[in-house]
């Protein structure tokens, strides 16, 4: 069994026993929809070179990304293990591999191991900060700081420096217009900082990339790399 997402690799070998015979490799395709609001979520999602959004819908119709995941974590997690039904749209942003546990076997070993538990809890946690944190970035910092975080998030979870993004997702993401992001977008490529065309983007500098990125993309990745033990010099 192949653990490419970080979350699997931390299990203990009696928790990955227990959980093996339900993991099932999956494929996912780039916009495939996993739950919609409302939807009983009857499954968990750990992400190996796919990148899942979640998005909320408004009833103008307006959709904003308030938080994505990808190697580091496990989407679907929170209402999986509260048996609530989603409460926002979760989709493949990016497609690629991912792995998919029944929600109910992860319930049960939940039950049984104390280790389980509190992993699970520290990645809830994590991802309670990377929401609390966007709200604060989308009120505090400017788009391009936004778009830089947005864009150093999705190579971290992607773990690859090309990757598909058109700047209709990227408008999603940052919760501006399309005309907005073109800009900000064609600044950074003018700069040689990224390049872009037809729907894939590439980081042609990452360092010049983080120092474009607001605050927010330290202390919301601080978060995932605490769990794994990585500095964050390494990171950089």
């Amino acid at each position: 069994m192949r653990l490419l997402n970080f979350l699997l690799s931390a299990l203990t070998s009696d928790d990955l026993a227990a959980l093996a015979s339900g993991l099932v490799e999956v494929s996912l395709s780039p916009g495939q929809v996993l739950f919609e609001p409302g939807d009983a979520v009857d499954a968990v999602y750990f992400p190996g070179s796919a990148c899942v959004s979640i998005v909320t819908l408004m009833k103008d119709g307006k959709a904003v990304e308030t938080s994505t995941v990808g190697r580091e974590s496990a989407a679907g997690l929170m209402d999986a293990i509260t048996e609530r039904p989603a409460r926002a749209r979760i989709f493949a942003q990016i497609g690629g591999g991912a792995m998919r546990l029944p929600a109910a076997i992860y319930r049960a070993r939940l039950v049984a191991s104390p280790a389980l538990l509190r992993l699970t809890l520290l990645h809830l946690r994590a991802n309670a900060v990377q929401a609390e944190q966007g709200v604060a970035c989308n009120a505090s910092h400017d788009v391009q700081g936004r778009l830089a975080r947005w864009i150093l998030m999705t190579q971290d979870r992607v773990g690859a420096d090309v990757f598909p993004l058109t700047q209709e997702y990227m408008a999603v993401m940052t919760g501006v217009q399309r005309s907005t992001v073109s800009i900000m977008a064609g600044a950074l490529k003018k700069a040689g900082v990224i390049d872009y065309s037809r729907g894939a983007l590439k980081v042609l500098d990452r360092q010049a990339l983080l120092l474009h990125a607001c605050e927010c993309y330290d202390v919301v990745g601080q978060q995932f790399e605490d769990l794994r033990g990585v500095e964050p010099e390494e990171r950089a």
